[in-house]
């Protein structure tokens, strides 16, 4: 018997229905990926469950800000006084009781009005009294030694006195007032030195200070410039008229932010040494620094930092002026040294007055020249002016931040440098 295969009309599936099965599949597969998501975020740690608040991003912000300032704060307040030229904190101020800081404060002012009488009067000043009650000072005590030349003639023998040694002695303070009529005949009993007898005759005509020897250049001759900001605007000015009235070149190696206090930053003394070695041409040296020094700076060997005007701190920054001026001296340079003016910010003002003392008694030790700035800007130390006042009108010499100068206060400081320079053809 032969069966024949027949097929059903109506054996397709309905397309609803297949819709449906393949929605239902579809559900039963997102179910089953819910449940594993949900096993994974079970089985992880509790702590990442939780953000991070911005409170506590902040504790811990705030908590690495204060271990590194705690780490670098000697740095950060050096770095604000050099910037800002004002202390971020005063440290002395926890320490000091009410009547000690009074007492600071009186003597502070009482030795800056004896500093502004130094520089402003031109008074000499000494290289290791600073600013002493005038009672308290140390004259220096001048011997003339003499020694008696014989000449024979024909009557008989002439003895003349000649004046051969002039000596400086601070071991003996003279305090007895000499009239002028008997000053230049003192009896040598008054005045011994070594247990010897010596006899002082015309001490007017001995000059105590040699003032130091007149800037004369030629057309051969090189002018170097050394300083921080404050020589930055008066050195272009005093090149283009050197090279237009004489035809002398010059050369400027002035940086802001730089001073004395900090060689690792930038070694004035060694740069400038550098320079007149390899600059055999160079016969004026112009220094004009001051504003970037008036803080603690670190002494090799010490751990804690010299306070400014301690004893240390002097010390050290005699030597450092010291070196400049023995490179000028080696090399056969004459020094040009401009005082820092007034300031308007009262300590930066204090600080000024304490290096100008220090700046003046080392060149005049050294017969070098020291240009005061304060009468050619129109201020003194004790009142601070932006403006120089004449009768026909008033010029600004001082720009806002009461430190720098406008063109034409750097005008005025260059005439006043080529007002000392003599050309000699």
């Amino acid at each position: 018997m032969i069966y024949k295969k027949s097929f059903a009309k109506n054996k397709k599936k309905p397309r609803s229905n297949s819709k449906r099965q393949r929605h239902n599949s579809l559900n039963k597969s997102a179910i089953k990926l819910t449940d594993k998501s949900k096993n994974n975020h079970n089985n992880l740690p509790i702590n990442t469950q939780k953000p991070l608040t911005a409170k506590y991003i902040l504790v811990v912000l705030s908590f690495t800000a204060i271990v590194l300032m705690g780490i670098y704060y000697k740095s950060i307040l050096i770095y604000w006084q050099q910037t800002y030229h004002s202390d971020l904190l005063h440290s002395d101020s926890l320490t000091y009781t009410a009547t000690e800081q009074q007492n600071d404060v009186i003597s502070e002012d009482e030795t800056n009005q004896q500093n502004i009488a130094l520089l402003e009067n031109d008074v000499p000043t000494q290289s290791n009294d600073i600013a002493l009650p005038a009672n308290d000072v140390q004259q220096p005590k001048l011997e003339v030694t003499q020694s008696e030349v014989i000449k024979e003639d024909g009557d008989g023998k002439h003895i003349e006195k000649q004046s051969n040694q002039v000596e400086y002695s601070h071991e003996q303070i003279v305090k007895d007032n000499v009239e002028p009529e008997t000053s230049n005949h003192i009896d040598n009993q008054n005045l011994t030195m070594n247990q010897q007898d010596v006899t002082l005759t015309e001490v007017s005509d001995v000059p105590l200070l040699d003032s130091p020897a007149p800037i004369v250049l030629t057309e051969h001759d090189k002018v170097f410039f050394a300083g921080d900001s404050l020589m930055q605007g008066v050195a272009p000015y005093v090149k283009k008229m050197l090279f237009k009235q004489y035809k002398i070149e010059s050369f400027d190696l002035s940086k802001q932010s730089t001073g004395l206090a900090y060689p690792s930053a930038f070694d004035w003394p060694k740069a400038i040494n550098d320079n007149l070695v390899a600059n055999p041409s160079i016969k004026l040296l112009v220094v004009f620094l001051g504003p970037n020094d008036p803080w603690d700076f670190p002494v090799k060997g010490y751990v804690k930092y010299a306070k400014f005007k301690s004893e240390l701190w002097e010390e050290q920054y005699r030597l450092r002026i010291e070196a400049i001026l023995n490179s000028a001296r080696e090399h056969n340079v004459q020094v040009l040294w401009l005082a820092a003016p007034c300031m308007r910010k009262p300590k930066l003002n204090e600080g000024m007055i304490y290096l100008n003392i220090l700046y003046k008694s080392e060149l005049e030790r050294n017969q070098q020249h020291f240009l005061t700035t304060n009468n050619l800007l129109g201020c003194t130390y004790e009142k601070f002016n932006n403006f120089i006042e004449t009768d026909k009108e008033k010029i600004k010499v001082r720009v806002d931040d009461g430190i720098h100068f406008t063109s034409m206060g750097q005008k005025i400081l260059a005439k006043a440098i080529m007002e000392k320079i003599t050309f000699k053809e």
